[in-house]
This record gives C-alpha cells, structure tokens and sequence, in this order.
C-alpha cells in the first residue's frame, strides 16, 4: 500500500480527479484570485477546496473579510476542466479507452457547442480519432510516437522489448516492485539475450535494494507490532476480543494459506505480507540471490536479437522456399526466441513438409 503524504497540506487529502468538480474565482483584496470551490462558511471564514497539483487537493482558510467578491465558474468550463487531460493520451492505450475518451469529448460538443472550448476540443477529437484508428489497425502509441501495425510486425522483438521495459518501469515509479520482479523474470525469458538487457538489470538491482530496505524495516518491527496488537487486544471487551482473535486467526489462515499455494505453485516472487515473519524471510532470501545474479551479468552484452528479427524478417520478403527456410534456420540457430520464429514461419509461408 502507498501513501500520499505532503506537510503543507491542511487538510490531509490526496484524491484523483474523476470529474469536474464546481469552482469558485475568489478574489482577494490584494488582487490575488485563487481558483478553488467553497465548501462551506464557518465563523465568518470559507473552507476553500483548491488544487495543489493536477492530483493533490488541499483545503484553504479564508477570511471572509480578505474576500473582494467570489466569480461562479461558467459551466462549460467546469465542464471543460473534467476533460482537458485526455490529450495527450498515454501510450499503449486500449481501443476501448480510446473510445471512451472521444464519447466523453463528444459529450461535450453536443452540451456546450457554442463553448469557447469547442475548437480546442475539436483539436483533441482529431488527435485521438488519428490514434483511435492507428489502435484499429493494429498499431499503437509508444514513446509518444504511433507505431503502425506494419512498422511494428517488421521489428515486433524491438518492440515488444521496450513495451515490457515502459511497463516494468511504470510498475518501479508507482512503488509496486513485488510487480516490477515478476514482469522483470518474464522479461529474462522473453528478452534476456537482448542488446537491451543490461539497463533494465541495473535498474532492477536497485529496485531489488530498495525492496530489501521495505521488507527488512516490515521485519525487524514485526515483534513491536505483534505486542501492540495483544496489548490492544488486552483493552477490548470480551466479546470484542474474541471476535477480533477470531479475525485475526482467519487472516492468518489466509495468508499462510497465499504462502503455501504460492510456494506450490513455484512462484518465484511471493507475496510477503507484514505480519507473515515466511514470507519476508522468503523474500529477503531470494532478493539476495537474484542482486547477487543481477551484478554478475548486468553489464554483459546481450545479444542484438532485435537486428537478427529485423533483418530475417527483411529477407523473407522475397527469395525461393530453400532460401527463405535457410533464413528461419539461420535464425534459430542464433536462439532467436520461438515466438519471433513463429512470426517469421508466418511471414515466409513455407509448405509444410
């Protein structure tokens, strides 16, 4: 679990923006407008809620005697304000994501056509239709550049090498690294003999470095945290406590349970759970074994399996079936991966033998 947290915020919130929320223009006797919404008037001062960021809310004291006077926002604006991040669209969006974004930017023509947003709403409809249709075609936005579907089926292990890195990378910038390990040991099978591997191992030794940091803290505070619990326990009410004992085992239960399966099931990164003293132990032993591995082989060059796809797809462009077949040959023998020679037995349509 994450936390949001900010010291100058004197309302602890830290809430995404799912829609437009009504604004007030406050202006001050300095001159000074602050764009926010007023919550409600206490003590002859408003509880004024404004943005701190384009995700962060914060909740502002004014007196009512700094105020000027309050401008309503027009509607179309509040309107406007719900949709105005939609454009750019981040990469790899869904064809389903897309259409959701256009429909909601429609929504808002046909609410507000006269609105002196139309024309800029109508420029982004245009962007995402442009991207909508690429989707369609089998393409897709990546790096904030269209790959068409041609483009990337003649280079698909470059490409699909750097999707799995973008989302390896998303999963490290949000903090969910039990995430990041797993998609990086998918990324090894799929990828580890790639030109493009020893960036993405070095991240991943920090990664791992910073994990260790996070289940070590979670272990060594296990035994305080237990003790609070039972000292809790202790001033609960005797139908309280058992009730709380018996939803405690059951947790347990649960999680030893999640351990026990994922440990059957050769998962190679378990989920570690605070109070589960296995799993962190598990964790921590097997994040020392993969720094260990990571160090070794970071900084060795991989293999330009991207080139190999890229011009074995070239040459089966053309060519007699025994030429083509040496090409597929010649590729295997290089270890490209067989989900790529697969690609090229499609593309070289070779009799079946």
């Amino acid at each position: 679990m994450t936390f949001c947290k900010h010291p100058s915020l004197l309302a602890a919130t830290c809430l995404l923006f799912s829609h437009a929320a009504p604004a007030d223009i406050i202006v001050l006797k300095g001159g000074e407008k602050l764009d926010g919404q007023i919550l409600r008037e206490v003590d002859g001062k408003y509880v004024v809620e404004v943005r701190v960021s384009a995700s962060i809310k914060d909740e502002k004291i004014i007196p009512r005697a700094d105020v000027v006077r309050i401008e309503k926002e027009a509607e179309d604006e509040k309107a406007f304000r719900g949709i105005a991040d939609l454009v750019p669209a981040p990469d790899l969006l869904s064809l389903e994501k897309y259409v959701t974004r256009i429909e909601k930017l429609e929504a808002f023509l046909k609410d507000y056509p006269d609105s002196v947003r139309a024309k800029r709403v109508k420029e982004m409809l245009e962007t995402l239709g442009v991207e909508h249709d690429l989707v369609v075609a089998g393409g897709f936005k990546l790096g904030g550049e269209p790959v068409t579907g041609e483009e990337y089926i003649a280079d698909a292990l470059a490409h699909d090498s750097r999707i799995a890195e973008k989302k390896i990378k998303d999963a490290v910038a949000r903090g969910d690294f039990l995430a990041a390990l797993r998609m990086h040991d998918e990324y090894e099978v799929n990828f580890g003999q790639s030109e493009r591997r020893a960036g993405l191992a070095a991240l991943m030794v920090q990664v791992m470095g910073a994990y260790r940091s996070k289940v070590t803290e979670s272990l060594a505070s296990l035994e305080s945290r237990l003790q609070e619990r039972e000292e809790g326990l202790k001033r609960m009410s005797p139908e309280d406590r058992l009730n709380s004992e018996r939803a405690i085992r059951e947790e347990m239960e649960s999680l030893k349970k999640r351990f026990a399966d994922e440990k059957a099931a050769r998962v190679k990164w378990i989920t570690p759970d605070a109070f589960l003293k296995e799993s962190m132990d598990e964790t921590l032993r097997l994040i020392t074994l993969e720094t260990t591995m990571l160090e070794r082989t970071a900084a060795a060059p991989g293999a330009p399996l991207a080139e190999i796809y890229r011009d074995s797809w070239e040459k089966l462009a053309s060519g007699t079936d025994a030429e083509k077949k040496a090409v597929i040959d010649a590729a295997k023998a290089k270890r490209l991966p067989e989900a790529y020679i697969a690609k090229l037995l499609e593309r070289a349509a070779l009799p079946e033998e």
